[in-house]
């Protein structure tokens, strides 16, 4: 090895050490090697996804009691599922969402433990301040309390309201053939809907809130009754009977798995995090808010109880929402995120890219920036609750060698399928449209209705994949890869498999060597110039046991378009190269293909490298 090649080697190794070890306990990410996947009967999902969870892996059922258990089996036969795959865990619930209060996992060597947090159900919280559409003065008026509002700007427009009014400037906005308005809907319109409609100004609300209509002004008799108001208030207030029963589900699943478990002294929902796997996490502020804690608070006890080092608060970026993040933004690989793109057009369209924005000035657990993939989410339909309603591509589910993918019915779902395979290759991408029964939302899909559950004893690889724009020579790529398997079967080997992307395969491999207790190291073989390269480490342990970085699929770089050395560019390094070099040296020239040391000089240092390139 000349002595180039040993300090790109001693450099890369020393930096690997010092800045990306695997911390001794972390929270696993969602693309880590899964035993399944967690849902609750009765179902928030599609049979077909039902059907899917099921095929490969195990399908973690959470049914109340053995009757639920029977219709979950029978349903399930009759829709195809793989029964031997099934796995009911007996717990209370009150909701289908195991995203949200089913468990997390901490691992380490001999270390794992299923957390148990507190759960607080979806409090909403505003956000982004949003400019007010313009409102012509034709449609300014004031309720019975003197509080302005734009008539042809209701609350609740998407269930059919053209106007707060039915005035002389109400028209069929929506175009549904009908003209909806607020008074005389049936719901009493007193100031509880923000609007206090209760006075002869606009005919007492025609008796929406008892007693006898009077309708002087003729807002009566043409008022249609809903009843959709009422659903969306529901569907956000805090219900009786409720979230509490979904406190014990960790519980009782680590006692059938015969799991430990920690509990945690903080509401933690599981769909308002995410987490890169080594120690690093993200909420928005909706997360510490409903705490009722500072950010540093929040961030010391997580820290101790759940080893995450780095929190990342994020301000919440939509109007009035529970400001899920999963529902924003998806970490697919501890360096690589993919977040959501609203239309120009959004009212929220500046603080969804200012949440974009946040990510830029961060660094991944490699201390580099994170690669960062925009998703499309166009303007939905979504349900009478949600403001701002997009589609929710983000809200997908990872598990192992798959990505599902909640779909929408419009064109922009295959766009959607396209970001994910460019920014996942090697991975199968599927959609999945919502039921009848339980659609996708804009807040609450694919994601939000499913948790993986990890393999206690999986094999894992950190390595810090090679990037395009670090490459300063192609004849001297490093490859440090650190492998921890936490079933505590030695390691066999580790390989380097890579071939060029024009090329159908297969994979070359190359061993690498250990160097430091579980650090291994390989040189890549010399490369061609501006060539795409496909590669992925893999390890194996005595027991038969693989693992992959990526867990699925592989990385891709791109080689210089010049060989370091290769002065004439015919591809190879010879005599005629170093003539070149010693003409450069005696002409007082320069080229950085002869600058092997990159002190912007050539001289007799670069014409000893470059014969020590050829000697060895």
């Amino acid at each position: 090895m000349n002595n180039y090649k040993f300090f790109f080697k001693t450099f890369f190794l020393c930096y690997s050490l010092v800045f990306s070890m695997i911390p001794d306990k972390r929270i696993v990410a969602e693309w880590e090697p899964a035993l399944g996947t967690m849902i609750r009967w009765p179902l928030g999902i599609p049979y077909d996804l039902v059907v899917e969870l099921a095929n490969d892996e195990k399908l973690y059922v959470l049914v109340e009691n053995n009757s639920q258990e029977n219709q979950a089996r029978n349903s399930f036969d009759s829709w195809g599922v793989n029964l031997e795959n099934l796995v009911f865990i007996y717990t209370s619930t009150y909701s289908h969402w195991t995203r949200d209060h089913g468990p997390q996992f901490l691992i380490g060597e001999n270390h794992w433990e299923v957390v148990n947090q507190q759960f607080n159900g979806y409090p909403v919280e505003s956000g982004c301040e949003v400019v007010q559409e313009y409102c012509s003065d034709s449609m300014i008026l004031y309720d019975c309390a003197g509080t302005e509002f734009c008539n042809n700007q209701p609350e609740y427009a998407s269930e059919g309201y053209d106007c707060y009014v039915n005035n002389e400037s109400c028209q069929d906005f929506n175009n549904d053939g009908i003209i909806v308005d607020w008074i005389g809907d049936g719901y009493c319109d007193d100031g509880n809907w923000g609007l206090d409609f209760m006075c002869d100004q606009y005919s007492w609300d025609c008796a929406d809130c008892g007693g006898e209509v009077s309708d002087e002004n003729g807002y009566c008799d043409d008022s249609l009754m809903l009843g959709s108001r009422l659903e969306a208030y529901e569907r956000l207030s805090l219900n009786v009977r409720g979230w509490e029963e979904d406190d014990d589900t960790n519980i009782d699943f680590a006692d059938q798995l015969n799991w430990d478990v920690l509990d945690i002294p903080i509401y933690w929902t599981g769909g308002n995090f995410m987490t890169d796997g080594y120690g690093a996490g993200f909420s928005t502020k909706l997360m510490i808010n409903e705490n009722n804690m500072s950010e540093q608070d929040f961030s010391n006890v997580v820290n101790e109880y759940l080893s995450l080092n780095t929190y990342y608060i994020l301000d919440n970026p939509n109007e009035e929402s529970i400001q899920h993040i999963d529902c924003l933004a998806k970490l697919v690989s501890p360096e690589k995120i993919i977040i959501k793109q609203v239309p120009e057009s959004s009212p929220e369209y500046d603080c969804i890219e200012e949440f974009a924005d946040s990510f830029y000035e961060m660094n991944t657990f490699y201390d580099r920036p994170y690669e960062i993939h925009r998703l499309f989410c166009p303007e939905i339909n979504g349900g009478s609750w949600e403001t701002n309603p997009v589609a929710a591509y983000t809200n997908s589910l990872i598990l192992n060698d798959k990505v599902l993918v909640p779909q929408y019915g419009i064109p922009e779902d295959g766009q959607a399928m396209q970001t994910y395979q460019s920014a996942m290759p090697g991975y199968e991408i599927i959609g999945f449209n919502g039921s009848v029964a339980s659609p996708w939302f804009s807040e609450d899909a694919l994601h939000c209705r499913a948790m993986g559950i990890f393999d206690p004893n999986m094999m894992h690889i950190s390595h810090k994949s090679i990037r395009s724009n670090e490459i300063v020579d192609n004849s001297s790529i490093v490859i440090i890869a650190e492998v921890v398997d936490y079933g505590n079967y030695p390691i066999e080997s580790v390989f380097l498999n890579w071939k060029y992307s024009a090329e159908d395969g297969p994979f070359s491999q190359i061993q690498l060597n250990i160097e430091y207790d579980n650090v291994y190291y390989a040189d890549f073989p010399g490369l061609s110039s501006n060539s795409e390269v496909d590669y992925y480490v893999s390890a194996l342990n005595v027991n038969g046991d693989i693992i992959s970085h990526p867990n699925t699929g592989w990385h891709v770089f791109r080689t210089l378009d010049v060989i370091l050395g290769d002065i004439n560019q015919d591809t190879l390094i010879n005599v005629q190269d170093v003539v070149l070099v010693v003409s450069l040296v005696l002409s007082n020239n320069y080229n950085i293909t002869a600058d092997f040391n990159f002190d912007e000089v050539i001289d007799v240092l670069d014409v000893v490298q470059i014969i020590n390139i050829i000697l060895n």
